[in-house]
């Protein structure tokens, strides 16, 4: 079946004039996400690039290993205060309140007062 659309056309004197136009249809949009290109830095740059890229991954390797032992201490802490008789869930919802500013730690125990109020709990 032969479709026609129609296109605007303007002529030398700026008259707007409307013309037919076999209608071509558009290409079927290609499915999921676009591919993005990126190009390869070690091929572009070189040797440079090899160099900063080792750097960074050799300082993210030292970051890791300094939380791996951060973790490790604060463990310790955890057993260590388990061992003197306190209780360790307690001390890290002590530890997450204090992270967090007074007002939105009241709103949120408001809150929660309300819905345990509500179910007849407390």
């Amino acid at each position: 079946m032969n479709m026609m659309t129609m296109r605007t056309v303007r002529d030398a004197g700026g008259m707007v004039r409307h013309m037919p136009a076999p209608f071509q249809q558009a290409a079927p949009a290609a499915k999921g996400r676009k591919k993005r290109f990126v190009p390869d830095p070690i091929k572009t740059n070189g040797e440079a690039a090899a160099e900063e890229l080792r750097v960074l991954i050799e300082r993210a390797e030292r970051i890791a290993e300094e939380i791996k032992g951060m973790q490790d201490d604060f463990n310790d802490v955890i057993a260590e205060a388990t061992g003197r008789g306190h209780d360790s869930k307690a001390i890290r919802k002590v530890l997450a309140i204090r992270k967090k500013k007074k007002e939105d730690f009241l709103e949120e125990e408001g809150v929660l007062e309300t819905y345990l109020t509500a179910l007849g709990m407390i």
